[in-house]
C-alpha cells in the first residue's frame, strides 16, 4: 500500500513541477512580434450555432451586421421550439445578408459539431457560386449570446494576412449578470466573476501558444478559413470532428493535416454570458472533460506528424489532463485511508512540503494580481473574486467524477448551455447598403 501512495504522490508532485512551468512561462513570456501583412480582401461570414435562443438571438445577429456591414451572417437554427427562426427569418426579410439555415428532426440536435459542418458545406456551396476567393472568405464562429467590436475583424485580417495560418481563435470575456446582489445569487456571481479570471489565464496561455503558432480553438470566437474547410470536405474528413469538445478537436485537425498549417490567437476578445448556476456550470464542465476524454485518440497521430515539439507537449498535457486531475483528485482523498492504515506515500521534508504549499498559493496570487491590473478591481471586488476561488474549485471538482460517470456509461447528450435575457444597450444599427441576395432555409 505504502508503494502506491508514493507513486500517487510522486506522480502528483512531478505533476504539479510540470504546471508551475507553463504557469510560469504564460505569466512571464512576452507576445511574439506579429509580421503579416493585414489582408483588405478578407470577407467575413458567421456562423452562429441556435437552440432555443430566442432570449439572446436578435441582438447577436444586429451586433454582427453593426460591426461587420459586409460579412453574412448564417443562423443555424438546429430545431428549436422556441421563437428563434421566427426572429431570425424577420431579420433575414429586412436583410439579404442575414440567412436562416434550418436543420429538421431527426437530424437535427445531433451537437454543435455537426450542425457546423452541415452548414458550412451549405456556406461553401453558395460562396462557390458567387465565385468568391475561398482562400479570402473566412468563417468565424459566435454563440448565440456572443458580442464582438470592429477591433478584432481588423485584427483578424492581420493575423490571417498569413496564408499559412488556417485558424484563430479570438480571446474570451465574460460578461457579469446586472442588478443588486443577494445571498441566493451569491455562489453563482462568484462562479461568473471565476469564469473571467479562468478565460483571462487561457489568454496568457494562448499567447505562449502563439510561439509556435498554434492556439486551442474555443469556439466562441474561432476563426475557420474557408479553403481549408473545403479541403477537408474534399478529402472526405468533418472539420470539427463528432466529440462533445469539437471546438478543440477542429483545431487539432487544422494542426495534424498539414505540417505548415498555424493556428493563431487574437487578443481582441468576443464577450459572452457567463453560468451563474452551479448545476448548469457542474453539467457544462463535466461535458467539456468529456469530450476532452472523446478526444485522447489524437494523442497517437499528434506523435506521428511533424508538429513542433512544444505543440505536441501542451496538447498532450491537455488531453491527458482529465487523467491527470484523477490522480491528484486520488492523492487528497486517500490521506484518510493513510491515517487510517498507520502507511505513507513519498516523505518531503518540512521545508520542501512548505515550498510546495507557498508556491501553489503563489501561483494563484500571481493570476489574482495581474487581473486586477488589467480590470482595475475595486477593493471590495478584489476581495469578492479571491473569495471565489475556492468555490469555483469544488465546481471543478463536481463536474469530475460526472464526467467519467458519462464517458464510460456512453452518455453523449449534448447538454446546452442555457441563456438568460439581459439588457441590448447597444446602439440601433445604421441603415445597411446591400447587394447580395441571399436567404435560404
Amino acid at each position: 500500500m505504502t508503494n502506491l501512495f508514493t507513486v500517487l504522490d510522486a506522480l502528483g508532485l512531478l505533476l504539479l513541477c510540470f504546471y508551475t512551468v507553463q504557469m510560469t512561462l504564460a505569466a512571464l513570456v512576452p507576445k511574439p512580434r506579429r509580421t503579416a501583412t493585414p489582408d483588405p480582401d478578407l470577407r467575413f461570414t458567421f456562423l452562429i450555432p441556435a437552440l432555443n435562443e430566442a432570449r439572446v438571438i436578435e441582438a447577436t445577429v444586429r451586433n454582427l451586421r453593426r460591426v461587420s456591414p459586409q460579412g453574412r451572417v448564417v443562423v443555424i437554427d438546429d430545431a428549436s421550439e422556441d421563437a428563434t427562426a421566427a426572429l431570425v427569418a424577420a431579420l433575414a426579410a429586412a436583410d439579404p445578408q442575414v440567412w436562416l439555415l434550418r436543420r429538421r428532426l431527426p437530424m437535427a440536435r445531433q451537437g454543435k459539431g455537426q450542425a457546423l459542418n452541415w452548414a458550412s458545406e451549405e456556406v461553401l456551396r453558395r460562396l462557390r457560386a458567387e465565385g468568391c476567393d475561398l482562400r479570402r472568405e473566412v468563417l468565424v464562429v459566435i454563440d448565440a449570446d456572443g458580442r464582438i467590436g470592429p477591433e478584432l475583424l481588423a485584427e483578424a485580417r492581420q493575423v490571417l494576412g498569413d496564408p499559412a495560418v488556417m485558424g484563430a481563435q479570438a480571446r474570451v470575456r465574460i460578461r457579469q449578470s446586472v442588478g443588486g446582489w443577494q445571498w441566493r445569487t451569491l455562489v453563482g456571481r462568484m462562479l461568473e466573476q471565476q469564469q473571467d479570471v479562468e478565460f483571462f489565464i487561457t489568454r496568457h496561455l494562448q499567447v505562449l501558444r502563439s510561439h509556435w503558432h498554434t492556439a486551442a480553438l474555443c469556439g466562441n470566437g474561432q476563426l475557420m478559413r474557408a479553403s481549408y474547410l473545403a479541403e477537408q470536405f474534399a478529402r472526405g474528413v468533418s472539420p470539427w470532428p463528432d466529440v462533445l469538445l469539437e471546438d478543440f478537436g477542429s483545431g487539432l485537425e487544422i494542426r495534424l493535416a498539414a505540417p505548415g498549417y498555424r493556428l493563431a490567437f487574437l487578443e481582441s476578445a468576443v464577450n459572452q454570458q457567463g453560468l451563474p448556476n452551479l448545476r448548469r456550470f457542474t453539467r457544462q464542465r463535466a461535458r467539456w472533460t468529456q469530450g476532452t476524454l472523446q478526444c485522447l485518440p489524437y494523442l497517437g497521430r499528434l506523435w506521428r506528424t511533424p508538429v513542433p515539439l512544444l505543440a505536441r507537449l501542451d496538447f498532450s498535457y491537455f488531453l491527458l489532463s482529465p487523467w491527470f486531475n484523477v490522480l491528484i483528485v486520488l492523492t487528497l482523498l486517500t490521506q484518510p485511508l493513510r491515517w487510517a492504515t498507520g502507511t505513507h506515500g513519498l516523505l518531503l521534508a518540512p521545508a520542501v512540503g512548505l515550498t510546495v504549499s507557498l508556491l501553489n498559493a503563489a501561483l494563484q496570487l500571481n493570476w489574482l494580481v495581474r487581473y486586477q491590473l488589467e480590470n482595475r478591481l475595486s477593493a471590495g471586488r478584489l476581495l469578492f473574486t479571491a473569495l471565489s476561488f475556492p468555490v469555483y474549485g469544488f465546481a471543478l471538482f463536481l463536474s469530475l467524477p460526472l464526467a467519467f460517470k458519462n464517458h464510460f456509461t456512453g452518455r453523449r447528450t449534448w447538454d446546452k448551455t442555457a441563456r438568460h435575457a439581459e439588457p441590448d444597450a447597444a446602439p440601433p444599427p445604421a441603415p445597411l447598403e446591400v447587394t447580395a441576395a441571399s436567404s435560404g432555409d
